[in-house]
């Protein structure tokens, strides 16, 4: 049989292929979200934080940019950070656990922690002027108020 004679052979005797896969992703989806809201303080504690350093990135490339040398005050800036990034590194492992599959808010959540990675990594003395930069910020932005968002959903979700 062909690939769509045995699909029509099995929709005529009763198989539900696609219900199946339907309702297997709705429980996976819901296990997730129940993930989720057992470890919804740590959740919201590494958006906070991720938001915080988004912040405090955003002040700080203003203040390189004013500075005589940028490029040394981004460096000062940097090594005085390296306890923050570690944290955030930490919390971030710590809700990522292997094996768990925790649904679209872990998946929102590890976008945009790649996103502030990524941000983190492509900062430097001038990013001020850039006009990419402002952009990834709002771009990041956005993503951690929708997190938020999923997260109060989560929350007031009476059925997990």
């Amino acid at each position: 049989m062909s690939p769509e004679e045995l699909a029509e052979a099995r929709r005529k005797a009763g198989f539900k292929d696609d219900d199946l896969a339907a309702d297997k992703a709705q429980a996976r989806e819901q296990g997730g979200r129940q993930y989720v809201k057992e470890h919804l303080a740590g959740y919201r504690g590494l958006v906070r934080a991720l938001r915080r350093n988004v912040d405090d990135i955003d002040r700080s490339a203003q203040n390189w940019a004013r500075a005589s040398d940028p490029q040394r005050a981004y460096r000062r800036w940097r090594e005085a950070r390296s306890r923050v990034v570690e944290d955030l590194a930490k919390r971030y492992r710590e809700l990522r656990r292997e094996g768990v599959d925790a649904g679209s808010t872990q998946a929102l959540v590890e976008r945009i922690y790649r996103q502030w990675e990524d941000l983190s990594n492509d900062l430097g003395g001038d990013v001020a002027g850039e006009r990419r930069f402002e952009a990834l910020l709002a771009e990041l932005r956005e993503g951690l108020d929708a997190a938020e968002l999923a997260l109060d959903g989560i929350e007031r979700d009476d059925d997990l």
